[in-house]
C-alpha cells in the first residue's frame, strides 16, 4: 500500500484544520485559539496571538470590516456573530505588556527596497526586517502612515507603528520619490506600494494577485494601489514577505503565505442542539469589553471543529483518534519492514461495524469504514491478518454459499423474471420465514429462489479473492436463472449488490408485500419504533415498505432519534472488541422505549440477546408466532438445510440428504447455563463432538484419574478448541467446559 493509498480515504475531512472565521480573515489569525486565550483571562497570550497574525493590533482592531462575522457558525446556529473585533479591541487595552520581544537571529545577506511607507508596504517592512533582511523603506513624504495619515486616530495607530518597529532594524528615507525601478537596481527584491493613484511603474497590468508578482521577476506588488483596502494592504504585506523571502531562496516567486479556496470558507460544522447565547453588551459603549463582559463575549465561541464522526459513533470515540491520523496509521501498519510496521491499529481495524454511518454524517462524506476495510483487505492480502476474528463468520459462509445452496426457477420452468434471494440468515432464523415469503412470491410473482451468501463476511474480512469468486458465483447463478428481478429480504444484501453487482436488478420483499391486499398483517405491538438497519441506508422504498406493513398491523409507530444506526453486528466485531459489542448493542436497544419493529435477521438476535422486545417485520405479516429466542449455531445449519430439503423436494421432487459425519451421533449433555456460553463463544455442538470423537478415536486427550474427567484439543486452520468432558455411556458424553484460541503447540518424539 502506497500512503496516498490511505490517505485518499480521508482527504477531504477537515478535522483540525483552520475554522471558517480563520479562513475568512486576511491574516488567517487562529480565532479559536485567540478566542479561548480570552475567555480564560490570558491577555498577554491572547495579544501575542493577534499581534503576530496582525503586525499592526491597533490599527487591525480599529478598521477590520470583520469578514469573519459572516461566517460565524454561531450566527449560523441564530445567534449573532461573535465580536471579534471588539475582543481585538479589549485584548490591547486588556494587555499590561505590550513591548514587542526582540529575538537573536543572525541577519540574512538579501537587501530588500521597499517604495512606500502605507500601511502596506510597512507592513511588509517590518515582516522582512523582523527575519534580519536588510530592509529600506522609500517614502515621498515627509512620514509613514499613508492614507492613515488623515484619519482621526492616526495618533493612536502612529504609536502602534512605532510600537512595533521598535524591536526591529529598518531604514526609513523619507521625503525621496522614487521615480525609476532602475534607481533601486542594487536591491535583491522590491516591493511596490505606492498606495492608491501611486506609480506602478508600468507593471500594474502583469501583477499576479495570487503570488503578488509582477512580470519583473524581482518586483512584487500590494496594497491599495492594487485596489487592496487597509486592512487587506497590511495583510497583503505579511504574505508578500514571505514570498519575497522564497523568491530570494530560490530565484522564483511561488504560492504566497494563505492562499486558500474561498469555497471553504463556510463549512457546516453543525451545531445542532447548541444553545443561544446572545451577545454581551459592554456597560461602558465608549471603552469597550471590561474584563469579564471581555471573558463572556469570548466563550461564546462555538471553537469550531468537525468532530461529528468522532463524537458519534462509538468505535472512534473509544479510541480517540482523528481520521487524518487513523489513515496513516493504516499505511503504516500495511509496511512489511520495521520501523513502520507498528500494527498498532490492528484492534480498531477490525473494531468498526462498517454500517456507514461516519460517512453519513460527516460534511465531505469521509468514510472511515471504507478505510479500515481497505485495511482489512491489504493485511489479507499480505498474509499478516488476524484469522480468528472473522473464522467463524467465514466456515459459516462456506456452508452458505455451499452445502446449504441451492438456486431452482419456478416448477417446469427453466427460468424466471423473479428470484428470491433470503440470504444466508433469514432462513437460519426461522425457515418459515423463507417459506411464507416463497409460497406469497411464487404465487403472485411466479418467483425462483436462489438461497446463497451475498459475501459479506468475505467483503467484511478483507478477503477479497473468496469474495470475488462468490460473487462471480451469484452472478453466474443469476444468468443461468434468465437475469430474473432479485428480491430481497436483507438489507446488507441488496446494498452489497447494489454497490457490486449493479446490473442485477433488485427490489426487497418488503415493498411487493407492501402492495398487497391479500396480507392481514398481525397487531403485535400497540405502539412500536422500527429499527432501520445500517445498510437500508438510502433505500427509502424498504425503509417506507416496512413502516407501510406495520402500519397495516394497526401499529402505532414512534421514530427513533435516529435512524440506520448499526446494531452492533456489522464488521464482525463480536470478537474483535467485545466491550466495544456490548456498548454499542446496547446503545442501540436503549435507543427507543417501545418494543423494535426489525427487517433485519441479526438486528432480531441482537436485539433478542440483550432483552429487549422486538419483532420480525414477517412475523407480522405472515401472523406468525414469535420464538423469543435466538436459535443455536448447530440449530441456525439445521434450519438452513430443511429449506434446501423441503424446498426441492416439494419442487422438483428431489430427495436431499445433507452431508453426515461420524461424530453426528454422539450425544452432549450440559447445563443450559454451558449450552449459552459456548454458543456466545460462537462455538457450535459439531466443534464439540468433533473434538470428543477425534480424543476418543486417537486416545490423544488427558485424562484426571480421580475424576474420569478429559480434556481435549482439536486443531482448525485459525483456531485450537479445548473441550474437557467425561464419557456417560452409550455414546452419551458430559460436557463441563469448551473454549478455544490462537496458539499452536509444537508435538515432539519422546
Amino acid at each position: 500500500m502506497k500512503i496516498e493509498d490511505a490517505t485518499v480515504f480521508t482527504e477531504k475531512c477537515f478535522n483540525g484544520e483552520p475554522a471558517s472565521c480563520t479562513l475568512s480573515c486576511p491574516f488567517r489569525l487562529d480565532v479559536r485559539a485567540f478566542l479561548a486565550k480570552m475567555e480564560q483571562g490570558k491577555w498577554r497570550q491572547a495579544y501575542k496571538a493577534f499581534r503576530t497574525a496582525a503586525v499592526f493590533p491597533v490599527i487591525v482592531s480599529a478598521l477590520c470590516p470583520e469578514p469573519c462575522a459572516a461566517v460565524c457558525r454561531r450566527a449560523a446556529a441564530g445567534d449573532e456573530a461573535v465580536s471579534v473585533r471588539a475582543l481585538e479591541d479589549a485584548c490591547i487595552r486588556l494587555c499590561e505588556k505590550r513591548k514587542p520581544e526582540s529575538y537573536v537571529i543572525p541577519p540574512k545577506t538579501g537587501r530588500i527596497a521597499v517604495v512606500g511607507a502605507g500601511p502596506a508596504g510597512l507592513s511588509c517592512a517590518f515582516c522582512l526586517a523582523q527575519k534580519r533582511f536588510v530592509v529600506t523603506v522609500f517614502e515621498k513624504n515627509e512620514g509613514w502612515g499613508g492614507r492613515l495619515r488623515a484619519h482621526p486616530r492616526f495618533e493612536k495607530f502612529n504609536d502602534d507603528i512605532s510600537l512595533q518597529f521598535s524591536a526591529v532594524e529598518a531604514e526609513f528615507k523619507f521625503n525621496t520619490e522614487i521615480e525609476s525601478l532602475g534607481e533601486l537596481s542594487g536591491f535583491d527584491a522590491v516591493y511596490v506600494a505606492t498606495g492608491a493613484g501611486g506609480s506602478g511603474f508600468g507593471l500594474l497590468s502583469g501583477w499576479d494577485a495570487n503570488l503578488l508578482s509582477t512580470a519583473e521577476p524581482k518586483v512584487f506588488m500590494g496594497g491599495s494601489l492594487t485596489g487592496a483596502d487597509t486592512v487587506s494592504g497590511i495583510a497583503q504585506g505579511v504574505s508578500a514577505s514571505v514570498s519575497i523571502e522564497v523568491f530570494l531562496q530560490t530565484g522564483k516567486a511561488s504560492e504566497t503565505y494563505g492562499a486558500k479556496s474561498s469555497s471553504s470558507r463556510a463549512r457546516d460544522i453543525g451545531h445542532t442542539g447548541v444553545p443561544g447565547v446572545s451577545r454581551v453588551i459592554a456597560s461602558s459603549p465608549d471603552e469597550g469589553y471590561n474584563e469579564e463582559e471581555a471573558k463572556a463575549e469570548a466563550a461564546r465561541c462555538l471553537k469550531c471543529d468537525c468532530e461529528r464522526c468522532m463524537t458519534s459513533c462509538e468505535m472512534l470515540a473509544s479510541f480517540r483518534k482523528k481520521p487524518k491520523k487513523i489513515a496513516m496509521e493504516v499505511y503504516a501498519d500495511t509496511q512489511v519492514h520495521p520501523p513502520l510496521s507498528t500494527h498498532t491499529l490492528t484492534k480498531e481495524a477490525y473494531s468498526c461495524n462498517m454500517c456507514g454511518h461516519c460517512k453519513q454524517i460527516c460534511p465531505e462524506s469521509v468514510d472511515i469504514g471504507a478505510l479500515l476495510q481497505a485495511s482489512r483487505a491489504e493485511r489479507v492480502k499480505s498474509g499478516e491478518y488476524p484469522e480468528v476474528l472473522h473464522d467463524y463468520w467465514l466456515r459459516e459462509m462456506d456452508f452458505s454459499v455451499g452445502e446449504a445452496s441451492f438456486f431452482m426457477p419456478p416448477p417446469h420452468r427453466d427460468s424466471c423474471k423473479y428470484a428470491f434471494f433470503p440470504g444466508c440468515q433469514l432462513g437460519a432464523h426461522n425457515p418459515e420465514h423463507v417459506f411464507r415469503s416463497y409460497d406469497f412470491l411464487a404465487g403472485k410473482y411466479d418467483a425462483g429462489i436462489f438461497t446463497h451468501c451475498c459475501g459479506a463476511p468475505a467483503y467484511w474480512a478483507g478477503d477479497t479473492e473468496r469474495w470475488k469468486v462468490n460473487l462471480k458465483r451469484i452472478k453466474d447463478t443469476w444468468r443461468e436463472l434468465g437475469e430474473p428481478r432479485f428480491v430481497f429480504a436483507c438489507a446488507t444484501c441488496e446494498s452489497l449488490f447494489n454497490a457490486f453487482l449493479p446490473e442485477i436488478p433488485r427490489v426487497s420483499l418488503y415493498e411487493l408485500l407492501s402492495l398487497s391486499d391479500d396480507l392481514n398483517p398481525a397487531l403485535v405491538y400497540g405502539t412500536a419504533h422500527v429499527f432501520d438497519p445500517c445498510n437500508a441506508r438510502g433505500d427509502e422504498n424498504m425503509q417506507k415498505a416496512a413502516r407501510e406493513l406495520s402500519r397495516k398491523s394497526g401499529t402505532e409507530l414512534r421514530e427513533l432519534p435516529e435512524k440506520n444506526r448499526c446494531c452492533g453486528y456489522g464488521g464482525h466485531i463480536r470478537i474483535a472488541n467485545p466491550t466495544l459489542y456490548d456498548a454499542v448493542t446496547a446503545n442501540r436497544a436503549d435507543a427507543g422505549s417501545a418494543p423494535y419493529i426489525v427487517y433485519c435477521a441479526n438486528c432480531r438476535e441482537v436485539f433478542i440477546s440483550r432483552g429487549k422486545e422486538c419483532a420480525h417485520i414477517l412475523d407480522i405479516a405472515f401472523n406468525l408466532p414469535d420464538s423469543g429466542r435466538v436459535p443455536a449455531i448447530g440449530e441456525k445449519r439445521h434450519n438452513s438445510l430443511s429449506i434446501k430439503r423441503d424446498l426441492l423436494k416439494k419442487n422438483s421432487g428431489i430427495d436431499f440428504n445433507p452431508e453426515t459425519h461420524e461424530w453426528d451421533n454422539l450425544r452432549l449433555v450440559m447445563d443450559d447455563e454451558l449450552a449459552e456460553s459456548v454458543d456466545r463463544k460462537l462455538i457450535s455442538f459439531s466443534d464439540i463432538k468433533e473434538a470428543i470423537w477425534l480424543a476418543e478415536k486417537t486416545g490423544d486427550k488427558f485424562i484426571d484419574e480421580t475424576s474420569g474427567v478429559c480434556q481435549c484439543s482439536m486443531e482448525k486452520p485459525a483456531l485450537t478448541y479445548w473441550v474437557q468432558y467425561k464419557e456417560a455411556g452409550g455414546g452419551e458424553y458430559e460436557v463441563y467446559g469448551a473454549y478455544y484460541h490462537r496458539i499452536r503447540f509444537s508435538r515432539e518424539e519422546a
